[in-house]
């Protein structure tokens, strides 16, 4: 049964449900939309497959540095949640980073050799290396840490689009060209700003433990009123964004779409932002995060709905 628990521990800390949102998103991309609508993708089955498991290989990596940089910080703040230093020792930690870091490195590699004009080792590398030093320094800081996640998050559909550019390009028809790229860069942008609210609401959510470890986050420097004020500001701006993208633009939608969108994705948005007016406690703010969760799929539903009238 130790041995069952360390096991568990080990998958539990690169946030298997994460995890597996990443693979969903980059297949619903590639099945629904790329292999839709380009007659002869840039990459095969099995490449897109390597770029997937090198994406969750980089978060994984990003999620174990995290947890060894923070222990102490989640110790105080989700202790029934923190596998560092007990059923993994810091030591072990390490070696599963390094494990996940050199498995990434691998992967790329032969990914990298299996496509043109792609550097993919050098993305993989650098994404590594921002995650790392979120861990190390961004996360202590008043929004950039929150701003540096929110933009990972977004690239997780983006480095499809930066995979494709070629075959996108060499498309004949512009229409479509244009109509790949408004999908792609419409969910970046919708879940940069999703994220970013759910990063907020987290830091919110963990204000004591981070307090107390001297971190200095938004709501710690300008109180939790502020930080609910910005959450609804972003909300709203997002709104507008999700309302003036889905008026304007050169995407035919039928009224599913259209219902589709309005009722899940832009309705939450203002439930949220009444919500956020009236939460008080700490309980509340998880429930928030949770639920910017499921509007992240509720996101990834409308592009399969989308993609479907095309």
């Amino acid at each position: 049964m130790e041995f069952l628990k360390n096991i568990s521990a080990y998958i539990k800390i690169v946030r298997p449900g994460n995890l597996l949102l990443i693979g969903i998103t980059q297949c619903i991309f590639y099945h629904f939309v790329i292999h839709k609508l380009i007659d002869f993708p840039a990459l095969d089955l099995f490449n897109t497959f390597l770029l997937i498991l090198q994406t969750i290989l980089i978060a994984a990596g990003g999620y174990v540095i995290n947890d060894i940089k923070d222990c102490l910080t989640d110790q105080k703040n989700k202790p029934h949640k923190t596998y560092i230093p007990g059923l993994i020792s810091s030591q072990n930690a390490k070696l599963y980073y390094y494990f996940l870091l050199g498995t990434g490195i691998f992967v790329a590699i032969i990914l990298e050799k299996n496509t043109i004009r792609f550097p993919i080792l050098f993305i993989h590398l650098s994404l590594c290396l921002i995650l790392y030093w979120y861990a190390v320094k961004f996360k202590n800081s008043i929004l950039v840490g929150n701003i540096i996640i929110s933009i990972l998050v977004s690239l997780v559909s983006g480095i499809i689009l930066l995979a494709e550019r070629e075959s996108i390009v060499q498309l004949a028809d512009h229409a479509i060209q244009n109509i790949i790229i408004s999908i792609f860069l419409s969910y970046m942008i919708f879940s940069f700003f999703v994220n970013l609210i759910r990063e907020i609401i987290k830091d919110m959510e963990d204000m004591d433990g981070d307090q107390a470890s001297g971190i200095i986050t938004f709501p710690i420097r300008y109180g939790r009123d502020a930080g609910k004020k910005l959450c609804i500001y972003i909300s709203v701006a997002t709104l507008i964004f999700l309302l003036v993208w889905l008026f304007t633009t050169n995407i035919s939608m039928e009224l599913r779409s259209k219902s589709f969108l309005l009722l899940f994705v832009a309705a939450p948005l203002v439930i949220l932002i009444q919500t956020l007016t009236n939460t008080t406690n700490k309980r509340e703010f998880a429930k928030i995060s949770n639920t910017l969760k499921w509007m992240m799929v509720s996101g990834l539903g409308s592009v399969i709905i989308i993609s479907s009238e095309l």
